[in-house]
């Protein structure tokens, strides 16, 4: 073969061009991870730079236009702002630039999620939450609420916008790096985009409607009305009755994203001045939502020369949520009360475009909503709405469910009632001055009910369940009524003056924690189900143990960790289960536990995954592939099968609640090693404080991100709960507790105290964004007039 002629074998190098090739390898063997180390390191210092430009500027003089006059911001060294202004609109103008200052992405999410205009910047993902915002309308609605709203309201509203877009305007503000990178403009901030947050409250804290659905499901799935029953013990009396076929074959509506899934517990009580120490009131509230970081709240203290505010506040809203004013302070906690209620409609002759009711067919109501999706083709959405609401069980053909043959299903609520006074209840309840002029404020609250408690200079005290309540013409709100016959679903509401209310009672103490608030002589339907009533047991009893308390004895309430439900179960429990040598160490820890829930012991880590394997062994079977949506805070089934209820232990307890105990200590045992003495509850109670959008993103998303060992449990007064009954890769990750405790002290009002679970900044990169999160921890609290460290002065546009 000839060689010269490139055929065959390649022709051998020379010794000097083998050379040069090897030293031109190293060189590239050495370049290319310096180049990529260049550019990652450019690369983050592109990120670092981005995060560190966005932080506010908190020192100097500004010139906005839209002010009145001088104003100014004192930042404390938890970066908390004092806003001084000279009137009421750039009061609230100011509120609005700080808001955006530290949250504009929080801002912006809040209401695109209310808009149902996520996916314009998530992409397809997002898809699911917008359909559920548009079919519900929130958007439109909050748009619909300002025709109902004073002047005043108004006016702050009006003033808080301005002063956002005052903030979007400026030169000198850099947009949070997350809208950077997703090349979002904001648009200038409406007044809508104010009210829209409301409406999702009202849907997050009145939601029993999925138990409706889960209620009907096991009816349909053969489970017998009394073992229906006896899983909500709590409810009312009797078996669920047969259903009429109109709601037996009603095509239902998927289960709603997380965004819209009800997430509510609080405590507060109120002490008037004879069972305190300090000559005054104290009002100590922590609500309970969903954990993130940042926290929901905002903490701000806004003053003029006529009036001040101190507390907490929601970015985007201009209102004080939770906190005082010079002579009064309020608190809240969710009711639990029934406003929604699913509505079986049917088809008229199988047509899509009418249903029945009692004068006859009627047309559905039906638009279109377009929905922009980045990356993608924009998504036409029908929603149709009967004269019950919008048919939600519509949104079942995007999960891939079947359409029902002849009914649909439509949601009503009083959360998605078009005119809406509640934004002007709570301005004139920050604007009180006594308690006579918070009640009054009250009257104006519509959506959702809650606990309002309240206290005043004078030493009066208060509670009233404000809020629309429906009185239901059928049914009591545990399953889908069918519509075609019913002339009439909510004949009214109950009256102001008929809501549960007390002031200044006899023995000094109003307490909520989310118990009851009334009882069996009550004559209207609140709800027929209620949460569990460990948290106000403790409640009570620590109260009850003192004639007079201060300011600390407030703050240690808040984060005590005995467990009532524990106390009332694991006795008969222990009772119950016969002991064997796999389970003699557990029963051992178990029986010699105070029922204390704290990160550094096994004992709540042993009773908690105790309690998941027996709704596991006792339940699962028998609901089926229904019994993931049913897990989860089921107690007082247990406790009543332990106490006699048959239902659920025909064959009895001890030998599945044992097999429970046995297959929890193994499940520990592979997850924290033998030696049982050695398990902490924190190492499986985190706090997941997660970042919702920068949290996905690589290296940013570990900064972001925070999950400390967690005290408390589902029914301390401490609330830390978990999701999924105590299943999954992380069963007790703590997502749902007090991201804000609040104390006030009426005799000297700048003493009243707060903290919220990360910091004042959602910038990950900002001292503020996590600041305030070890003394959360610890159960400490900050007054909100600390040592000024910055001060921000602002000139009006002349």
């Amino acid at each position: 073969m000839n060689r010269a002629s490139g055929y065959g074998r390649a022709p051998c190098l020379h010794s000097e061009d083998r050379a040069i090739t090897r030293r031109r390898t190293r060189r590239w063997l050495i370049a290319a991870p310096i180049t990529l180390l260049l550019l990652a390191v450019v690369a983050a210092g592109a990120v670092w730079g981005a995060f560190q430009a966005s932080r506010p500027q908190v020192d100097g003089t500004l010139t906005l236009p839209g002010l009145q006059g001088p104003a100014t911001v004192v930042r404390d060294r938890w970066g908390i702002p004092t806003i001084t202004a000279g009137t009421t609109a750039d009061a609230y103008f100011l509120l609005g630039f700080v808001h955006a200052q530290d949250r504009f992405l929080q801002m912006e999410t809040m209401r695109r999620l209310g808009a149902g205009r996520l996916a314009e910047v998530l992409g397809e993902r997002a898809l699911p939450t917008d359909r559920w915002a548009r079919t519900l309308g929130l958007y439109r609605l909050a748009t619909s609420t300002l025709a109902a709203l004073d002047a005043e309201t108004l006016a702050a509203l009006d003033a808080y916008a301005a002063g956002v877009n005052a903030w979007l305007a400026d030169d000198g503000q850099w947009l949070p790096p997350a809208l950077l990178a997703l090349g979002v403009t904001p648009e200038p901030w409406r007044l809508a985009d104010s009210l829209v947050w409301q409406r999702l409250m009202a849907l997050r804290l009145a939601g029993n409607w999925p138990d409706e659905i889960l209620r009907l499901r096991l009816l349909d799935a053969g489970l017998p009305a009394e073992r229906v029953a006896a899983l909500w013990p709590e409810g009312p009396p009797g078996a669920p009755v047969s259903l009429p076929a109109a709601v037996r074959e009603a095509a239902l509506p998927p289960p709603p994203p997380a965004e819209f899934t009800p997430t509510t517990a609080s405590n507060a009580w109120v002490l008037a001045p004879e069972r305190t120490s300090t000559g005054g009131a104290i009002l100590a509230n922590d609500p309970h939502l969903g954990f993130e970081a940042p926290i929901l709240w905002y903490l701000a203290t806004v003053q003029t020369p006529e009036w001040e505010l101190s507390g907490a506040t929601v970015p985007g809203v201009p209102f004080h949520l939770i906190g005082r004013n010079a002579s009064l302070g309020w608190g809240i906690t969710t009711t639990h009360a029934d406003t929604m209620d699913l509505v079986a409609e049917t088809l008229a002759d199988g047509a899509d475009s009418d249903y029945l009711t009692p004068d006859g067919p009627r047309p559905f109501r039906s638009r279109d909503d377009v929905i922009a999706v980045r990356g993608g083709d924009s998504v036409t959405l029908t929603v149709r709405e009967t004269r019950h609401g919008p048919v939600v069980s519509d949104l079942a053909a995007f999960a891939g469910a079947p359409a029902g043959p002849r009914q649909v299903t439509a949601l009503a609520a009083t959360a998605l009632r078009p005119e809406d006074r509640t934004a002007a209840g709570l301005y004139h309840l920050n604007h009180a001055r006594d308690a006579a002029a918070a009640r009054q404020a009250l009257r104006l609250f519509e959506a959702p009910v809650q606990n309002m408690v309240y206290a005043d200079a004078d030493g009066r005290i208060g509670m009233v369940t404000a809020g629309l309540i429906p009185l239901r013409s059928r049914g009591d709100g545990t399953l889908p009524v069918a519509g075609a016959d019913l002339e009439t679903l909510w004949h009214g509401f109950i009256p102001f003056e008929a809501l549960p209310q007390s002031e200044s009672p006899p023995g000094g103490v109003l307490m909520n924690a989310n118990n009851r608030v009334v009882d069996d002589s009550y004559p209207h339907l609140i709800a027929a189900t209620w949460p569990a009533p460990w948290r106000a047991m403790r409640a009570e009893s620590l109260l009850a143990a003192h004639d007079r308390h201060d300011i600390a004895g407030s703050i240690a309430m808040q984060v005590d960790t005995r467990s009532e439900m524990a106390l009332a179960l694991l006795p008969l429990l222990l009772a119950t289960v016969e002991p064997t040598p796999a389970t003699a160490e557990a029963r051992r820890l178990l029986a010699a536990w105070d029922y204390r829930e704290t990160a550094d012991r096994p004992e709540p880590l042993l009773f908690a995954t105790w309690m998941a394997h027996i709704e596991q062994a006792l339940f699962a079977e028998a609901l089926g592939d229904l019994f993931p949506l049913w897990r989860g805070e089921r107690d007082r089934v247990l406790l009543a099968a332990l106490q006699g209820d048959g239902e659920w232990c025909r064959a009895g307890c001890g030998a599945p609640l044992a097999a429970a105990l046995e297959a929890a200590v193994a499940d520990l045992t592979a997850r924290h090693g033998s030696r049982m003495a050695d398990w902490r509850w924190g190492e499986a109670h985190r706090a997941e404080l997660v970042n919702r959008l920068y949290g996905s993103l690589p290296v940013v998303g570990a900064l972001a991100h925070r999950r400390p060992p967690m005290d408390g449990g589902a029914h301390t007064l401490l609330r830390a709960g978990w999701r999924g009954g105590g299943s999954g890769a992380q069963p007790f990750e703590a997502v749902h507790g007090a991201g804000l405790r609040a104390v006030l002290d009426l005799a000297a009002p700048d003493n009243s105290r707060f903290i919220i679970a990360t910091g004042q900044s959602e910038n990950p990169l900002s001292p503020h964004y996590d600041d305030q999160m070890p003394l959360w921890l610890k159960g400490e609290l900050l007054d909100l007039d600390g040592e000024p460290v910055s001060v921000l002065r602002f000139n009006h546009d002349r």
